[in-house]
This record gives structure tokens, sequence and C-alpha cells, in this order.
């Protein structure tokens, strides 16, 4: 067996972030990558020594990282030269935990990319902190040093804080740890600017008479609007949950999945009404509901440097934000006097209160109508029970 440490420069595993960097080994013809969980840009890897250059933006960590690796695969090499050893024999011995290190157990939990942006930024402030390191009072002194730190110039906002404990809470949850010390520690939320647009607005979007093109920067401008309307068709979705399902997630005339905000993994199963159910009869490949030619972290940067062209192109009110589906669909529930708990249950926002606890799910046949009447633009009457 033979093996080194490179980045995979295939096109089709290339994000934003760069490409895969690989433990690559051969053995009897044969090859396999095993991904570290790290990536690196072209321009940030030394390829003579398999190792970050100072210009990578995780360079500290990553380097600690792969130098303790170099040792483990050259001990592994030279133990093939007196044992048969298979891949799956590597790749568990190399992806061990060398530690108890909280940032590399995290690196490794599955779930969305807000997961490494909130380790990466514990991380700095706690490098190489183990789990009995972290205590309610780090959780606290993390908070602070976060609401002390400006965003491109600007006060960090006390919600996006919150995010990122959330984010720590869950992948700590998914590590089966006890005493979990990010849980209970936000600072006090404040009220967000809204991006519910008005019906108005979402009957320009639907009637624009832009060009549908769908190999053009993840599908364009004309498609971007349809995802738009799909997500709130949809039940108030979020654009990364609709461009994640495939046809497992379709079932008896029904989108059902687990949300991939937030960490709560709250199950949605809602009703597919025409209006959604035309839209996806367009893109549907018979595997991905929304094909896209870019990937998601790519594809939203790319789209929202058009917003404000889109914006004044159709005459908005406001720009239709990637949220602005979710916004608008809570907004009208609320509008349309719609019991608020329905309206949770159908966006799947978790209710974790002792009182739910008692409580079982709403009858689907509620859901659904209620979920009926807000995506019904032409119905603007109020639900008023007496």
């Amino acid at each position: 067996m033979r093996g080194k440490i490179k980045i995979d420069k295939r096109k089709n595993v290339l994000n934003n972030e760069g490409y895969p960097i690989v433990f690559y080994l051969t053995k009897d013809s044969k090859d396999k990558n095993i991904r570290t969980g790290y990536r690196a840009l072209a321009k940030d890897w030394d390829n003579a020594n398999a190792l970050p250059k100072k210009s990578h933006p995780n360079y500290i960590n990553l380097l600690n990282y792969l130098e303790k690796k170099k040792i483990i695969l050259a001990k592994l090499i030279d133990d093939a030269k007196y044992k048969s050893l298979n891949f799956h024999y590597a790749e568990r011995v190399l992806l061990q935990f060398d530690s108890d290190i909280f940032y590399e157990h995290g690196l490794r939990v599955k779930g969305s990319r807000t997961y490494k942006i909130a380790l990466e930024a514990f991380n700095r402030y706690y490098p190489e902190f183990t789990f009995d390191m972290i205590t309610k009072s780090i959780a606290r002194d993390f908070v602070e040093i976060l609401l002390a730190t400006p965003v491109n110039g600007k006060n960090r906002s006390p919600n996006g804080v919150i995010s990122y404990m959330n984010t720590l809470t869950a992948i700590w949850n998914k590590l089966e740890k006890p005493n979990n010390p990010f849980s209970g520690i936000r600072p006090k939320p404040i009220r967000t600017k809204s991006k519910a647009l008005i019906d108005s607005d979402l009957f320009k979007i639907i009637n624009n008479k832009y060009t549908c093109h769908k190999n053009s920067n993840g599908g364009g401008i004309k498609n971007y609007l349809n995802y738009f309307m799909l997500c709130f068709y949809l039940g108030g979705i979020d654009l990364v949950d609709l461009i994640s399902l495939k046809s497992e997630n379709l079932s008896n005339g029904r989108v059902e999945f687990y949300r991939q905000k937030g960490g709560t993994n709250v199950f949605i199963s809602n009703r597919i009404f025409p209006q959604a159910e035309k839209l996806i009869e367009q893109y549907y490949d018979g595997n991905s509901i929304i094909p896209l030619v870019l990937n998601y972290n790519s594809f939203l940067p790319n789209i929202s440097r058009r917003l404000e062209f889109v914006k004044n192109d159709l005459a908005l009110t406001k720009k239709p934000y990637s949220k602005s589906p979710r916004y608008t669909f809570i907004t009208r529930a609320q509008n349309l006097l719609i019991d608020e708990r329905v309206c949770k249950s159908i966006v799947g926002h978790s209710d974790i209160s002792i009182h739910s606890v008692y409580k079982d799910e709403f009858p689907q046949e509620i859901k659904d109508s209620a979920h009926k009447k807000i995506i019904d633009l032409n119905d603007t009457s109020p639900i008023l029970k007496y």
C-alpha cells in the first residue's frame, strides 16, 4: 500500500471553499480517496510539501492536523509492508481521533455549512480546547467576544450570535456528550427587519417576463424567482432545503424532509398544491427536485448580487432574499389570523416547551387547509372565529 496527502482536483467536487484535501491510497492497482473534512483552493495549497500555504484561511488548524496525520500515514504505509491491510482498515486508522478536542470531533458531525463556520469561530478564540475545558463560563465569554467583534465594520447582531450558539449546542448534542455548556447561553434577541413581501410583489414575481435558462450561473434570474415561489408554495421552506430535495422526499402528494437549518432536525410533511406541482414538473429530473449547475454555497452568493436589479426592474417594495418566502408565508398566516401553532407546524419551527410534551401533532387536514389558504393570493379574508 502507498499513500500521500493531496487535494482532489476533480471539477465536480470543487466548491467555494476549494477542493477536498484527501488521503490518496493505492493498493493492488486500486486507489481510494479518503476525505479529511478540510478543503483548500489550489492557490492556498503547497503540492510539494502536501501542506497549506499561509494564505489558507484556516492555516494554523489545518497545518497542525496534517502534521499529525502525516506521522500516522507514514506508520500505516510501513505496517502495510508486513501486514495485509485493506482500505477500510486504513480509513479507520487515518480518521481516528487523536485527542478529545471538541473542534476535531465537531468537524465530523454531519450537518450544514453553518456547523463548520460556528466551529471555526469558536476554535479561533479557544484553540484545541478539549470537552472538559469548555464550561458555561467559557460559553458566556464566547458570546461576549462575538458581540464585541464588528462584522464588516458594523456591530454584530445578537441574533447572529444566537445562531452560532444554537449550532454549537446542536453539535455537542449530536456528539452525545453530557452537560452541554452551550445550552441556555444566549444573548437577548432583537427584532429583525422583516423580509416579507406584500401580495403585489408576489404577483409581479409570478408574472415576470424573464427568459428561463438552466445553464447560466445556477439557473439565472427566471429560475431563481421560480425557486423563490416554490419555497413559498411548499410552506415557506428554506432554499437550502429545496435544493437538497430528492425523489425520495416526494410521497403521496406531499414533500417530506428534515430541516437543515438550526440543528433542530424538525420533520416537515407538507401538501404539494397545484401551484407547487406545476413548478416541480418544470424542473424535476427524476432525482433532484431542483437540479443546479452550481452547488448551494456557490449559487446563493451568485444570485444575491442580482437582487437589487430584480427589485428595481420589477418595482418591488423589497429585495426578494432567500429568506423572504419564509417571512412572507408566516406574515400572510398572521394577517389571515391563522393559528400560530398551525403555522409553526407547517414551516417547521420546533416547539420545545414542557407543554409541548403533552400535545399531539395537528391533524394533516387542519395543516393542509391553513397551508392552502396562505398560498392562495386571491384569498385575503381572515379566518375569524368567535
